[in-house]
């Protein structure tokens, strides 16, 4: 199985797999050549952005030394993403080269450590670091695994049926990046990319033109998030996201090493 397609395994949110097969219709007609430079505010060039949903899903992009960057690609939108900047979403457009601005993170962002006295909903064992305090009215589904991930849900009822946070972990999960139809769709969109515990954590959210919302709450190999979520659910979701809190990762990964799946 595909690292893109463990991406939906045990969502119960089945507008996830509606995006996903719907991830080439939202490319546009013909690919485009994106160039230009990324600066601080004080236009001094900001090496190492990473440059993602690109469509090519064979090289990574980012803006090199002088913070320059070009490429091809015909997806819709892009984001420019480094740790410690407000990451930026951008509209692919051609032609003049594209300037753009990333400004620093205003306040230290993180995520806490775990307590030992606190009433946590997590994933067990596959290398998982998120932990989430428990919520009123928002239950945790059962645990379900493959031979290299481990995925569970937590969610509420809704007129619409069950609606919730998918989480998962594992070595092939993936690198902890939004899903790119829920980044190409929007028609809003926020990111924070912070340190954390030594660990790389990507919390964005956005808005489709429907009014529904989405969240993703990432790192390498572990992702939790919903998507495609009318308002007043995603308030719920999202108060259950900033409950998140971190376990240190070598005892994560320890916890991992034991884990033997079954088969």
């Amino acid at each position: 199985m595909t690292v893109v397609l463990k991406l939906y395994v045990g969502v119960i949110l089945s507008a996830h797999c509606v995006e996903a097969q719907t991830w080439q219709e939202l490319l546009l007609p013909d690919p485009l050549t994106i160039q230009g430079v990324v600066t601080d505010p004080d236009g001094i060039a900001i090496p190492g952005v990473r440059i993602d949903h690109t469509d090519d899903r064979q090289h990574s992009h980012e803006t090199d030394p002088a913070g320059q960057f070009r490429l091809q690609t015909a997806a819709p939108a892009l984001v420019f993403r480094k740790s410690g900047y407000q990451s930026e979403w951008v509209r692919t457009q051609g032609g003049p080269e594209m300037k753009i601005t990333l400004h620093k993170l205003s306040q230290s962002r993180g995520l806490p450590a775990c307590s030992t006295t606190g009433r946590y909903e997590r994933l067990e064992g596959w290398g998982a670091s998120f932990q989430f305090l428990k919520a009123p009215g928002v239950k945790a589904s059962p645990q379900t695994h493959d031979i290299d991930y481990g995925d569970r849900s937590y969610y509420v009822h809704t007129k619409r049926g069950p609606k919730g946070v998918s989480h998962g972990s594992g070595p092939a999960w993936g690198i902890g990046i939004p899903l790119d139809p829920d980044v190409w769709r929007s028609v809003s969109y926020a990111e924070v990319t912070f340190q954390s515990a030594n660990v790389t954590v990507i919390d964005a959210r956005g808005q489709f033109a429907n009014g529904n919302r989405w969240r993703s709450l990432g790192k390498f190999g572990e992702s939790a998030g919903y998507s495609d979520v009318e308002p007043s659910t995603a308030e719920i979701l999202d108060r259950f996201l900033e409950g998140a809190c971190l376990i240190p990762g070598p005892a994560a990964w320890e916890a991992f090493s034991r884990i033997k799946p079954k088969h």
